[in-house]
């Protein structure tokens, strides 16, 4: 099967043109090309390299206003969450010291207190939105998930407690890039937005 030159439409077998150039009289539209207006400014990201155009760009994908409102809630979960777990140590702590109660005395003593003012002061930076503060929250729990399951303690629900911290680390790293690309937005980029 032939192609028409004008058109590039199917020739149908014996005949000498398309039906497209028959129906117009041969008459294909001219191709037009586009030019840009001469105000308008070269696009940046093609007149550079891939690695300057990351550089300029801050390499982080804008992320949607739905995205950042769940990393903030989940932020928000874990520092209460560890605020909570810092409140409980120091209170039950003290109770089980105050009043020699014995069966508190097995999990809770004078370094529950402790444990707990370490956590309520890792929450207090967390909420700040310091990330080294939830990777030693994150270690400290770690480490004391897997001194309980040493001593032979059941704490499978501090599993799921620990992948709720890790998780709110990764919101928290989210939030972290999202100001970092808001600070190094240009004036001009701020005003067109």
């Amino acid at each position: 099967m032939a192609v028409c030159k004008t058109c590039g439409c199917a020739i149908p077998l014996g005949r000498k043109s398309c039906d497209m150039c028959a129906a117009v009289g041969a008459v294909a539209p001219a191709q037009q090309t586009w030019t840009p207006p001469k105000e308008a400014a070269a696009p940046q990201e093609l007149s550079s390299s891939a690695a300057n155009w990351a550089a300029v760009s801050g390499a982080a994908r804008p992320a949607l206003p739905a995205d950042l409102k769940k990393a903030q809630k989940k932020v928000r979960e874990a520092w209460q969450f560890i605020a909570a777990i810092g409140l409980l140590n120091i209170g039950v702590g003290i109770l089980a010291e105050a009043a020699s109660i014995t069966p508190l005395l097995n999990y809770f003593d004078w370094f529950s207190v402790g444990v707990g003012i370490v956590f309520l002061v890792l929450a207090y930076f967390i909420r700040g939105g310091s990330m080294i503060a939830m990777g030693i929250t994150i270690g400290l729990y770690a480490l004391d998930t897997a001194l309980l399951f040493w001593t032979g303690h059941f704490a499978i629900i501090r599993i799921v407690v620990l992948v709720f911290l890790v998780q709110g680390l990764g919101s928290l790293n989210l939030l972290r890039q999202q100001r970092k690309a808001a600070a190094n937005q240009s004036p001009d980029q701020l005003r067109a937005a």
